[in-house]
């Protein structure tokens, strides 16, 4: 890394921050590109600590940043939320928002990314730019893809407050839930703490992740998943409200007043979001100047648990021979979760 003075990181998400504080922190000067505006994005929810493998001195940093002083499941936008609050006060490190990358090459002499806006020069290039990457088309060409896994989560985040006082749980309420739905689907449902790191009771947030693999017609219809390939999420504008209600309905006929409740509240306030769940081994991590790290370079299923850890071991093995060290650790993980999806999944 001694002789990497600048670098491009493509996605400014949980990877792409991590990344960026990474590098800042052996002396390199990161230039960040989010396509994503400056407003709060939601996200779900989950657990820093969970499945911790590595103990580096850097991954024990980078994860004490996205934790705070919590160590248990939270929030994805509270998490997002300190990484970013990090790479603003660490001087080589430039976020830019609204920035949507077009292209990524290479020469001799630097890697580049060309934006809507400007192009983009740095010693190297990495790309954190989710399942549907682009920059995963120019390392691995061969391999550009993500191969839809047959199901979808719906998942929100919605503030206790927002549902009705009398569904509020008690303070010994478990913060870890499991409900069967119809049809094989199934809700995962988290108290999780408020933005403010309170647990107070009506101060709290409600994470929802419902694995559904009886709706995929939504997402073909959509383009979000097109010849077994995922393209993209769809946020609530984008679900036809007939959909939407079928939703609703559901979750009140078969979840818990509670949680019934949050997902119409999701809907309601567009907080819902339904990812299609992609795999991706990487047979090819990096050319050149240019790597991919998190789910750019592997898509796995949230039932491994296991994303955040391999996204913060991506950041800190980029320090080191990345793609010798990297792929197989990773191939594992993601063929961990295929059992699962192999089972689940429906086309």
């Amino acid at each position: 890394m001694s002789q990497i003075k600048t670098a491009i990181v493509v996605g400014g998400s949980l990877a792409g921050m991590m990344m960026a504080l990474a590098l800042a922190k052996s002396g390199v000067k990161v230039t960040v590109l989010e396509r994503h505006s400056t407003n709060e994005r939601r996200g779900a929810v989950l657990s820093v600590h969970s499945g911790a493998i590595n103990q580096s001195a850097l991954a024990h940093e980078l994860r004490a940043i996205a934790a705070g002083d919590g160590r248990g499941i939270e929030s994805w936008r509270m998490i997002h939320q300190r990484l970013q609050s990090e790479a603003h006060n660490t001087p080589n490190i430039d976020v830019h928002f609204n920035e949507s990358v077009q292209d990524v090459g290479e020469n001799r002499t630097y890697a580049y990314a060309q934006t809507n806006q400007a192009k983009y020069q740095a010693d190297i290039l990495v790309g954190a730019d989710g399942g549907s990457s682009l920059v995963r088309k120019y390392v691995n060409p061969q391999q550009p893809n993500a191969i839809f896994a047959g199901y979808q989560l719906w998942v929100a985040i919605v503030e206790e407050e927002l549902v009705p006082k009398n569904l509020w749980p008690g303070k010994r309420y478990s913060d870890f839930q499991e409900f069967d739905g119809a049809d094989d689907d199934f809700l995962f449902a988290m108290i999780v703490p408020g933005m403010d790191g309170s647990r107070e009771v009506g101060h709290r947030q409600i994470g929802l992740a419902w694995y559904d693999n009886g709706s995929n017609d939504v997402l073909y219809q959509s383009g979000a998943v097109q010849n077994n390939h995922v393209l993209h999420t769809l946020n609530t504008r984008s679900i036809p409200q007939e959909i939407r209600m079928q939703l609703i309905g559901r979750a009140q006929k078969y979840f818990p007043p509670l949680f019934a409740k949050a997902i119409q509240v999701a809907i309601e306030r567009e907080y819902l979001v339904a990812t299609p769940i992609s795999e991706y081994v990487a047979s090819k991590m990096s050319r050149g100047r240019v790597t991919i790290v998190g789910d750019a370079a592997h898509a796995l299923t949230p039932m491994t648990g296991k994303g955040f850890n391999s996204s913060l071991d991506d950041a800190n093995q980029l320090l080191q021979k990345f793609e010798d060290l990297r792929m197989p650790i990773d191939t594992e993980i993601v063929r961990s979760g295929q059992s699962f999806s192999q089972s689940y999944g429906r086309e």
